[in-house]
């Protein structure tokens, strides 16, 4: 089948869209992709069309006229799509005879009711109006994927789903150099009030009182004022967004990753990428105590689950790292072991190949 997948929010280099998906349907499939340019060039085996990039939500949506014409000029048997903003061209697509993937990579209704551009009283209808229109759209596509299996509860009963977990690659795997690390924390993602960057400030500064030790931050910051104030800080190192390989080696430099998130309603059911990326570069990580990463912790005792509204309490498991080096180095050989044997990439895209398999015989 030829292939076509489609964004207007995510990179040409995404990891999920491109490294994983993308190049895993390859194997079989002639697959294309178009995607707003970040990368200087794609080395891989995906035929890939650029847009520029939108700076806005507004912006993004004007560029579907260009994403249609590329959708004409590729003629794929399948489009699968990304983004929300999408759904409408999507469904549009699909009018037109294309058999057509929405993959949902997050749970929209629940970001809504926490997103900062909409008021406060248009939050809860707004996520119900979300809420609607999905369940409206879904048993119009072909097939629907979703991230985690709190997002596919959404859909479940209004068309054919499948769970494709963005679980690392084993490819990115590499021996811990565990001898050689330094008194180093790593925090990679979105740099936000909601996932926690006050907090986690905070405790590396009560921790720097007792400790020799250093934050590093891996990631784009939310607002110009954040990044200001988090700079005041004397034991952090901002070093901005990196490519992946630049991310593999500031992780054999740590001791320890981060996701020390809010409860907010989209975190309390995620699978947070950078959790199980930091489980494969042999990393122990400190996170919020939500209970799907108490069943984590609980299976493969390879992290420390803490409050993310209490600094103190955040500070005193970075300590523990610090002051316990073997119990520490065993607890990210743990969660490093995890990724090899279940949590990876390759067992998920069995479930990807099985559902484009299965889509074919349609």
């Amino acid at each position: 089948m030829r292939v076509l997948h489609l964004t207007t929010a995510h990179s040409d280099d995404d990891i999920r869209i491109n490294v994983k998906e993308a190049i895993s349907l390859a194997e079989n499939h002639y697959v294309g992709l178009i995607a707003p340019r970040r990368s200087e060039k794609l080395h891989t085996s995906v035929d890939y069309f650029p847009l520029r990039t939108a700076k806005t939500r507004l912006g993004r949506i004007k560029l579907q006229t260009e994403v249609l014409r590329l959708v004409k000029r590729f003629g794929p048997d399948v489009v699968h799509f990304h983004d929300p903003e999408l759904l409408f061209l999507g469904l549009y697509l699909r009018k037109l005879g294309y058999k057509v993937i929405w993959d949902v990579h997050e749970d929209l209704p629940k970001q809504m009711q926490r997103k900062s551009w909409i008021p406060i009283v248009l939050r809860k209808p707004g996520a119900k109006l979300v809420s609607l229109i999905e369940k409206r759209a879904a048993p119009y596509f072909s097939g629907i994927i979703t991230a985690t299996p709190s997002i596919n509860r959404n859909f479940e009963g209004l068309n054919k789903t499948a769970i494709v977990r963005n679980y690392p690659k084993l490819g990115e795997i590499r021996d811990a150099r565990l001898a050689t690390r330094n008194p180093k924390f790593i925090y990679a993602g979105g740099i936000t009030t909601s996932r926690g960057i006050n907090e986690i400030i905070s405790s590396i500064d009560i921790l720097s009182r007792t400790h020799s030790c250093e934050l590093l931050l891996a990631g784009m910051f939310e607002s110009k004022d954040l990044e200001n104030r988090v700079a005041e800080h004397g034991s952090v190192n901002n070093l901005g967004w990196l490519k992946r390989d630049d991310l593999l080696d500031v992780y054999e430099r740590c001791v320890a990753g981060l996701v020390v998130v809010h409860p907010a309603p989209n975190h309390l059911e995620g699978l947070p990428t950078k959790m199980f990326e930091y489980m494969a570069a042999g990393l122990p990580f400190i996170a919020s105590n939500f209970p799907i990463w108490q069943e984590i912790v609980k299976d493969y005792e390879c992290g420390i689950l803490v409050d993310p509204f209490k600094p103190a309490e955040i500070a005193r498991a970075m300590a523990w790292i610090l002051d316990n080096p073997d119990e520490a180095r065993d607890m990210g050989l743990r969660g490093q072991e995890a990724i090899r044997t279940v949590l990876n990439w390759e067992a998920e895209s069995k479930t990807l190949i099985e559902f484009y398999r299965e889509l074919e015989e349609l």
